[in-house]
């Protein structure tokens, strides 16, 4: 009978520690794609700062100086994002582990 409760005590445990190792695998999956977004917005300012190095078209409309702004804006976008996101995981680390620790101290008890 006892037994039973301990099983039942053990998979409650493993069962919070599984939903908050999700919510922290998902800030960091959204933090990773940010990263990405930034790289691929970086990659994309040097090719037109490459583009824009000679005269261009784009001078004659002001177009360097429209794409540096558009690009800063979102460059900071992204930090803005990805630092309310890191915030977000340091915040939930304490919770990921307790859990971590009661599903440890439950898989020792069991064990015992």
């Amino acid at each position: 009978m006892v037994k039973d409760k301990w099983s039942d005590l053990k998979a409650l445990v493993d069962l919070s520690f599984d939903l908050e190792l999700q919510k922290f695998t998902k800030l960091r999956a959204e933090e990773t794609k940010l990263v990405s977004m930034r790289d691929r917005l970086g990659e994309m300012n040097k090719d037109a700062f490459d583009q824009f190095a000679g005269v261009h078209p784009s001078h004659l409309l002001n177009g360097d100086f429209l794409w540096q702004t558009w690009v800063g804006q979102n460059l900071e976008e992204i930090g803005r994002e990805q630092a309310r996101l890191r915030a977000q995981a340091e915040i939930q680390k304490p919770t990921l582990r307790k859990a971590f620790g009661r599903k440890s101290v439950i898989s020792r008890i069991m064990k015992s």
